[in-house]
């Protein structure tokens, strides 16, 4: 028993270590605000990812209206020497009260829990033309190197039903393998636009409309993680791993 108990022990430090980058994009109907939060550590060297948004223009956001599409493109660098696996988790809030269809007429009402904010992704065409999930549902559409954690085939890694929020955890990949990430590389973003849904007049200008985006990572040589376990390897960058 002791010796499993300083195992569970000695995972847990590493997870807690393995956290290297945070940046919160902060999001409402009338302004959109970014804060950038750095941590650099890790055991034995240093581990040091940052968060960028190339596209973004604070003044676009300013003042935001139903329908609108603003410039957002998430992307990860990796500023040290170490190679690294990397996790963009985009949490988006639905409130089904007030959506309505892009015509105005309301949606249907058996529907629930939809995202207020769709991504779009470019669709590589000239003139430059951008893609996004139209459905009623918390589908979304992102850059091909990036896969959805999602073992319940619910197009979401999991639903917050206490603050109504869709949260999204996408982990850099190609197919079901993660891709290291290597000194001065930077990722494909994850999209390149947000899309606010249409709303009726029962939108609530106080209640939180945020949209958070964290980006997170673990080196490659840490024991025990391994690139085809993608699912695993993120219950250690989340510090989910061992609690079951």
């Amino acid at each position: 028993m002791a010796g499993k108990l300083q195992k569970k022990h000695f995972k847990s430090l590493a997870v807690i270590a393995s956290v290297t980058a945070l940046v919160v994009i902060s999001s409402t109907m009338a302004f959109f605000s970014s804060n950038d939060n750095t941590t650099n550590k890790f055991i034995g060297t240093r581990f040091d990812i940052s968060l960028t948004e190339t596209k973004w223009d604070a003044e676009q956001a300013k003042e935001v209206i139903p329908g609108q599409e603003l410039d957002k493109n998430p992307q990860i660098t990796n500023k040290e020497q170490t190679e690294g696996y990397v996790f963009l988790r985009v949490t988006v809030p639905c409130d089904t009260q007030m959506v309505d269809n892009d015509d105005g007429t309301p949606m249907d009402s058996a529907l629930t829990n939809v995202p207020m904010y769709k991504f779009m992704i470019s669709a590589g065409t000239n003139p430059e033309t951008y893609l996004s999930d139209t459905e009623f549902s918390p589908k979304q559409k992102v850059h091909s190197h990036w896969k959805l954690i999602d073992d319940s085939g619910s197009n979401y890694t999991y639903f917050n039903s206490e603050e109504q929020q869709f949260v999204y955890v996408y982990a850099y990949a190609e197919g079901d393998t993660l891709t290291p990430l290597r000194k001065n590389e930077i990722t494909e973003p994850l999209f390149d636009k947000l899309r606010l849904w249409n709303f009726n007049e029962q939108f609530d200008p106080l209640k939180s409309h945020n949209v958070r985006v964290e980006a997170l990572g673990i080196q490659t040589d840490i024991p025990g993680i391994s690139a085809g376990n993608i699912s695993y390897v993120w219950e250690i960058v989340s510090g989910e791993a061992g609690n079951a």
